[in-house]
């Protein structure tokens, strides 16, 4: 036991970035339990219909071949307040031969008042919130995930990736492994290659669209739209960067700070902030009032199914088009 005396009886791991959350569970499982013994030491339960007598069990009984039995309980906000009674009980009590991990989403601070995350958090040491990483964090660990692979690729096609992708780490650390494979070893992988794979080609991402929109470019945002409906891009997805990326800009407006202000305040690239402080003032509030409004209608009939969704996005960036065109 002395080579795991650090290891604590529970650990609370929580927050959005789920990736790296059950990263952290995974090296905490192979650093304690025995190769081989897999399926006799380690046990993993969801919260859902649990019946926390089970778990207590499973967690009282000695490990057969390792130092520490490892209990993983996801998403602990989910269970029932029986069981949570239950397990504040137990948490006082576990054994010294096993350590129990529970995991969580995000906890607001509705969900820290509860008595159960009260007692779990008082305990700070044992409690690690995983958030999902700003823009630049993500960024960062792009650039170390690129250089483990040994692929050569530009800040500016990282900087691209984030803008389309998001700041989802595993989902991130996923394209940049399919960049690998498609530039090869020998490529610098620039944002064409980006657009490339997992946008609509030499047109551009999905990133790209509503800042062809704002900028009038009406012509090249229909064809950027076309192309990004034969990818198979979800309705859903395109309409929800239209509508991100015009409120983002009602935002620049409204608070008019320079773009690394906007970009530390409101976590977002620079390239992003830069386009924002850089379209904004061309519009009056008017417009974008219009336009959020145009965006509005159109969410509301994709939602009835009343027309094919293609004709509604079709629809949706002309409207916006001739509004943007007026100023």
């Amino acid at each position: 036991m002395n080579a795991f005396s650090k290891i604590s009886r529970f650990y609370l791991f929580h927050g959005e970035d789920e990736y790296t959350k059950m990263k952290k569970v995974k090296d905490l499982i192979n650093s304690v339990i025995q190769k081989g013994f897999e399926d006799f030491d380690y046990h993993y339960f969801e919260s859902r219909g649990l019946d926390m007598p089970t778990l207590i069990n499973a967690a009282s009984s000695p490990p057969f071949g390792s130092p520490i039995r490892v209990v993983l309980l996801r998403n602990v906000d989910k269970v029932s307040p029986k069981g949570q009674t239950l397990l504040m009980k137990f948490i006082e009590s576990i054994p010294e031969y096993t350590t129990l991990v529970l995991t969580s989403g995000k906890l607001e601070p509705k969900d820290k008042k509860k008595k159960i995350f009260k007692a779990l958090l008082a305990h700070k040491k044992d409690c690690i919130e995983f958030a999902e990483p700003t823009p630049e964090k993500a960024l960062i660990l792009l650039e170390q995930t690129a250089k483990d692979l040994q692929i050569d690729i530009t800040r500016e096609a990282l900087e691209y990736l984030v803008e389309t992708i998001g700041c989802k780490v595993g989902i991130l650390e996923q394209e940049i492994n399919k960049l690998a494979i498609y530039a090869g070893n020998d490529t610098v992988i620039g944002e064409g290659d980006v657009a490339q794979l997992i946008g609509a080609g030499t047109m551009g991402t999905v990133v790209d669209l509503p800042v062809k929109i704002a900028r009038g470019e009406i012509a090249d945002a229909i064809k950027l739209l076309h192309h990004l409906q034969l990818t198979k891009q979800g309705e859903g997805t395109i309409l929800f960067r239209i509508k991100d990326f015009f409120l983002k800009l009602n935002m620049a407006k409204t608070t008019n700070v320079p773009s690394y202000i906007l970009a530390k305040n409101f976590r977002l690239l620079k390239k992003t902030s830069d386009a924002l402080v850089q379209i904004a003032p061309r519009l009056s509030f008017s417009c974008l009032i219009n336009c959020l409004h145009y965006i509005y209608e159109s969410e509301i009939s994709l939602k009835s199914a009343g027309l094919k969704k293609n004709i509604i996005l079709i629809d949706l960036v002309s409207r916006l088009g001739v509004e943007v065109n007026r100023e």
